[in-house]
């Protein structure tokens, strides 16, 4: 497994390193500047033997105006995991492509296209319907998307609900519920 200093070292020769956020054997987060991620990611997969992308995740920092993104890598032959997260600008987010060195990365950034609406230049197939077939409206995982107010124009006021204590509920419906509580003797 590979050393968390010598990793360390190896990602700070490429990124400015803006916080180590955990690093144990063969593991480290980082927090890097967003105009390092690139080099630092191709860096870490021809240099460093991280050969696999398991995942690119967002958080909408809605309050700072950014999205922070995040990649998760590893090193097949030791099972290493560099995760290097780096935060962009929130309105027009532009974050370049990394499908022609990671094919998976195509489908993770066509995702992330549809969820939050961040563009991935290169990626010639982030404007393919993805799950979200026929969407329209705001991308629906930024968080100021309103899911209500959605819901309520799309598909009308809902019906009022009543509700039940579940054991009195089923206790109506099919006689007597002889379940014994939690905490009680025979649970």
């Amino acid at each position: 497994m590979m050393d968390s200093q010598r990793l360390l070292e190896q990602v700070e020769s490429t990124a400015t390193v803006l916080q180590v956020i955990r690093r144990s054997d063969g593991y480290l987060h980082v927090s890097i500047g967003s105009q390092d991620l690139l080099s630092c990611l191709i860096r870490a997969r021809t240099e460093t033997g991280f050969l696999v992308l398991q995942l690119i995740s967002v958080v909408d920092r809605i309050e700072d105006g950014k999205f922070q993104l995040t990649y998760i890598l590893e090193n097949p032959d030791d099972s290493s995991i560099l995760i290097l997260s780096a935060l962009f600008p929130r309105e027009g987010c532009t974050v370049p492509t990394l499908s022609e060195i990671w094919p998976a990365a195509e489908t993770f950034e066509r995702e992330l296209h549809e969820m939050y609406g961040i563009d991935f230049p290169g990626n010639d197939r982030q404007d393919e319907e993805f799950i979200l077939e026929g969407w329209k409206d705001k991308p629906p995982m930024r968080r100021d998307f309103d899911t209500l107010e959605y819901s309520i124009r799309m598909f009308g006021e809902r019906w009022p609900r009543n509700h039940h204590d579940p054991r009195q509920f089923i206790g109506e419906r099919v006689g007597e519920w002889e379940t014994p509580m939690s905490g009680e003797e025979g649970s």
